[in-house]
Parts: C-alpha cells; sequence; structure tokens
C-alpha cells in the first residue's frame, strides 16, 4: 500500500489543523493524486477494443429464441493486456453481437485486428489475440490481498479518449456470485466492461463483467450498470479457465433440461403437516426431449431436493448453485418422487443440445430487477443478494 502511505504522509505535514474545510481539500487532493497515480501505472496495460458488423443477440427460451431487452450499440469497449506475445482479456458482452471484425487499439496507438479465441458464459470473459510483442501485461493483486473496504477504481478506454477514465470506489464484499467476483459500489457500464479494477498501487483486482441474476443469456447482468453494485472477476477464477480459453475452448453454462415451479399444494398437506415436514427443494414442471433429465429418467412433477449431496431449499437455490456449472461437468440430483428418494448423476448440456419441452411455461413479460441489500462480506453463495426471476415466471431452462 506504498500510495497510502503517501496519503498519510501528505497529511502529516499538517499538524492539528484548525480549519476543516482546508483538512479536507487537502485530503481529497491527496486521494486525487493517489488515484491519478494509479491509473497512471495502468494505463499502458489497457486496450480499447472494436468491433464491426453482428446482430443484436438473442436468448433462448423454452419457446424457442427471445430478444434481449437490452439493444447492444455499436462503440468502443476495454480489455487488458495478459501476455506480452498478444494474449487480450476482456468481457464476453463485448462480443455479444457476435461482430465479423475485431480491433485492438493500444495505449501507444497502434491499431491491430484481433481474434476471438473464446468465451467463458459463466464468468463472461472472453480472450481474444493479436499480432504483437513487447507488450505491457497487467499487474494482479494477490486474492490474499484483496479486502473489504479497501479503495477500488473501474478503469475503461470505451469513450475514445487517450487516457482511461476511472471511477473510485471500494470493495463493497468478497466471493460473491458462487464465489466467482469481487463486489464493488465504483461505477460500472458497458464501456469499462473488460476493463480492469485496480487497486491504489494500480494493481488489477479483477476484470469487470456484467453479472447479476442467475439466468440469461449473454447481457445478464447488463440492466445493473451505474447501480452501485459492479463485479469483477479476480485472477484465480480466470486462471481456472484460462487454459481452455487459450485452447479454443468456449466455457458455455450447464443445462439439466428441466422448466422449473414452485411446489403446488397437495390435498394431503393439511392432513401430514403435522407428521411429516414439508419437503423443501424444486419442483420439475416440464423435460426436454432430449436432455440429461430425461436420459436420467426424471419425470414432470420429480422434486429435486439435493445437488451434490447438498440440500436444496427452493428453485432459486437451485439456480444458483448451477449457475457457475459448465457444460459437461457432472453433477449428482436428488430427487424425491412421491415417497421415495434416488440419486441421479447427469452430465450437464449445453441450451443448443436440450430439446423442446412437452408442456412449457409461459413466457412472462419483462421484468425489473430487484434492488439488492446490502451484501456481506463473504458468502457460500447460497445467501447472494442477487437479482433473481419469480419462481411462478420462471421462462428459462435449467
Amino acid at each position: 500500500m506504498t500510495a497510502l502511505v503517501g496519503i498519510l504522509s501528505l497529511l502529516s505535514a499538517f499538524s492539528s489543523p484548525t480549519d476543516d474545510a482546508a483538512y479536507a481539500q487537502q485530503f481529497e487532493e491527496a486521494k486525487a493524486a493517489v488515484v491519478r497515480s494509479a491509473v497512471t501505472a495502468v494505463s499502458p496495460s489497457i486496450v480499447t477494443i472494436e468491433t464491426v458488423g453482428g446482430a443484436q443477440p438473442m436468448r433462448a427460451g423454452p419457446r424457442g429464441p427471445v430478444t434481449e431487452s437490452f439493444r447492444v450499440a455499436d462503440g468502443p469497449s476495454t480489455g487488458v493486456i495478459l501476455s506480452d506475445d498478444g494474449l487480450i482479456l476482456t468481457s464476453s458482452f463485448n462480443f455479444a453481437r457476435d461482430p465479423s471484425i475485431i480491433t485492438v487499439r493500444l495505449a501507444d496507438g497502434r491499431r491491430l485486428v484481433a481474434t476471438l479465441l473464446a468465451r467463458d458464459q459463466i464468468r463472461r470473459l472472453a480472450l481474444v489475440r493479436v499480432e504483437a510483442a513487447g507488450l505491457h501485461p497487467v499487474n494482479w493483486a494477490p486474492r490474499e490481498e484483496i479486502e473489504v473496504g479497501q479503495y477500488a477504481i473501474a478503469c475503461g478506454h470505451g469513450l475514445g479518449a487517450t487516457q482511461p477514465f476511472a471511477s473510485l470506489g471500494i470493495v463493497s464484499a468478497l466471493g460473491r456470485r458462487n464465489r466467482l467476483a469481487i463486489q464493488t459500489d465504483a461505477k460500472t457500464s458497458p464501456i469499462n466492461y473488460g476493463g480492469p479494477l485496480v487497486d491504489i498501487d494500480g494493481r488489477v483486482l479483477g476484470l469487470i463483467v456484467p453479472m447479476a441474476g442467475s439466468g440469461g443469456g449473454a447481457l445478464a447482468g447488463v440492466d445493473w450498470y451505474d447501480s452501485g453494485i459492479g463485479f469483477a472477476i479476480p485472477f484465480d477464477r480466470v486462471d481456472e479457465v484460462l487454459d481452455r480459453l487459450r485452447r479454443g475452448v468456449d466455457i458455455e453454462p450447464g443445462k439439466i433440461g428441466v422448466v422449473l415451479g414452485p411446489q403446488e399444494a397437495s390435498p394431503l398437506d393439511d392432513l401430514l403437516e403435522d407428521i411429516l415436514p414439508k419437503t423443501a427443494g424444486a419442483r420439475i414442471v416440464a423435460i426436454g426431449d432430449p436432455s440429461p433429465a430425461m436420459s436420467a429418467g426424471l419425470e414432470p412433477d420429480d422434486i429435486i431436493v439435493a445437488l451434490d449431496g447438498r440440500p436444496i431449499s427452493d428453485l432459486q437455490a437451485l439456480q444458483r448453485r448451477l449457475s457457475d456449472r459448465a457444460a459437461g461437468e457432472e453433477v449428482t440430483l436428488t430427487v424425491k418422487r412421491r415417497w421415495r428418494k434416488f440419486d441421479r448423476t447427469v452430465t450437464l448440456a449445453k441450451i443448443a443440445d436440450i430439446g423442446e419441452f412437452k408442456n412449457p411455461a409461459e413466457e412472462p413479460p419483462p421484468q425489473e430487477p430487484e434492488e439488492a441489500e446490502p451484501a456481506e462480506e463473504e458468502g457460500d453463495g447460497e445467501g447472494d443478494n442477487d437479482a433473481e426471476p419469480s419462481p411462478t415466471t420462471q421462462p428459462d431452462p435449467n
């Protein structure tokens, strides 16, 4: 925290100030100097990403593709240099339109054609490559040194200026979104998605991404921009998938192939209420044909009560737990059917590999995201206060 030491040194020069206004001004000037120093330190590693072509993104619904309500405009966005030989890390949001041309403008003014290697739709990351050498990779802050309450500066290069813009905030919480992300109240928006969230020494705390809600397509979480709730992926979570992204392997959310709904009351519920506890879990409303759920022999009205041995309290809990699991991974479902329970191991599938639903849920009207409550410092993923879809109108396959 060398920059913080600088602030304290500056303030110590003014012993016992009698003018509170002057003291406050001195503090703000010192803080601004530290922010400028941090942005200057990271600037050579921030790039501008420009795209040409493509179409407005769609997301999958139980009755086919659905147009996203958020319209992606043409305009530059941000990325960071990951390696000195041309790897650029950014957000998958920047390629939601599947552009035909991608260019990267470096801090020194060079504009290079880029190739999109792969996307991670869970962490909202994308990896691109340019043919260049001698670049300036970002300096990542060690995960163990990131603390709640420390200053955090969101940087972006999407406004076309020669210098990055910056928004000062703090690290609001750690371990958000199933422990994938850092939360910050620094301003985040589409123009700095893919940019760095840095500390006051210019080290990168995480890569800024849209990340809210447990479902949706490539634009999930975008509606929360400039809300005071932003997310960034720290390097340890980037490193988990970096090898796959280098090899050109896209990482897509894994699906069981079911539509979920609330449990329906049974005529026996009142009779048995004092004898047997009510079963917690998520009820299967419809099953895709084909789908992992169908291959496992699941049926409508089955209740999923546990995932990988951990109990499921309700529909939202299951969605949250599945939201960071990738297609191709295996999960074990504990299912209750009438009076018996059994386990089924399924391999999660891509949404494109799941067939039609025999009894799909009605498509609901678009809903506004809920206001989030203050986040706690650490979470296990079960208690994250993220906007969730209503259990009675859940439109997306799980």
